[in-house]
């Protein structure tokens, strides 16, 4: 296992909760960047781990994005902020790859870079009141460049992205579940309890389709019908000849609770 300064992981049953605390509102900088990526490298790895919560440990906010004043002393130049911008699509890109399922615990703030992890993961559950969630960029004169013009797009729509991201509006969770930017508005003392839940859920389901699933809704992103129908049909055939499969069809017939090898 490694060693981060700024992550904490807690597994239980299946499923691991990744804590975030870098105080005082979880910015998002190059170390922490290196340090999604390894714990997405890890977790994937861990084969008793079926489902990962992400969270926070700094009160009131989620992730507040980048530092805003470390951004003034950026080396304004194309090669090195091209390289930042690298960087932030490297970590958030695993994240998304990863072949677990995903849920983002938002009890603050999710801002700029917040947002656009949260946006990298399954699912979103938020607190409702005070937490507010979307991509303020505009409001500095640069636009969200964490996937955000990207993956806000392919989750609520064109129409909807466009209007977010050039007012830089932020919602909260009753406005952010209406228009399907996250999955769930909760009670804020139940929201980490809810995605929990929800995780240990997931991690009760079969891995070998789980996998399949997720890499089926990653991989297809962006390409024509029938280029996405061969995805599935390779994924479909690779679930249907595990050895989940034959048990899950077995303890189906036999009414008893499958015993999943996840192989």
């Amino acid at each position: 296992m490694s060693d981060y300064r700024f992550l904490t992981i807690v597994r239980a049953d299946g499923v691991a909760e990744v804590i975030v605390c870098k105080p005082p509102v979880n910015t998002l900088d190059p170390e922490l960047y290196e340090e999604l990526i390894r714990v997405s490298e890890e977790l994937e790895d861990d084969e008793e781990v079926r489902a990962i919560v992400f969270a926070s440990g700094v009160e009131n906010v989620f992730i507040a994005g980048a530092d805003i004043a470390q951004m003034a002393e950026y080396q304004f130049e194309r090669e090195p902020l091209e390289r930042k911008i690298e960087l932030v699509h490297a970590a958030f890109n695993r994240l998304e790859r990863l072949s677990k399922p995903t849920i983002a615990a938002i009890t603050g703030h999710a801002l700029g870079g917040g947002c656009e992890l949260a946006l990298a993961l399954d699912f979103r559950f938020m607190s409702q009141g005070a937490p507010r969630i979307g991509l303020p960029e505009i409001k500095l004169g640069i636009l969200p460049g964490g996937g955000g013009t990207q993956r806000l797009p392919r989750l609520i729509g064109r129409m909807r992205a466009a209007e977010l991201i050039m007012t830089g509006e932020l919602l909260d969770a009753e406005r952010a579940e209406a228009i399907g930017l996250i999955t769930r508005a909760c009670a804020p003392e139940h929201t980490r309890e809810e995605a929990r839940a929800f995780a240990h859920r997931l991690a009760a389901q079969a891995p070998v389709a789980m996998r399949a699933i997720k890499r089926c809704l990653v991989e297809s992103a962006g390409v024509t019908l029938a280029e996405g129908l061969a995805i599935e049909t390779r994924y479909c055939l690779h679930a249907l000849l595990s050895e989940d499969a034959r048990e899950g069809i077995a303890a189906f017939l036999e009414k008893r609770s499958p015993r999943w090898k996840g192989r």
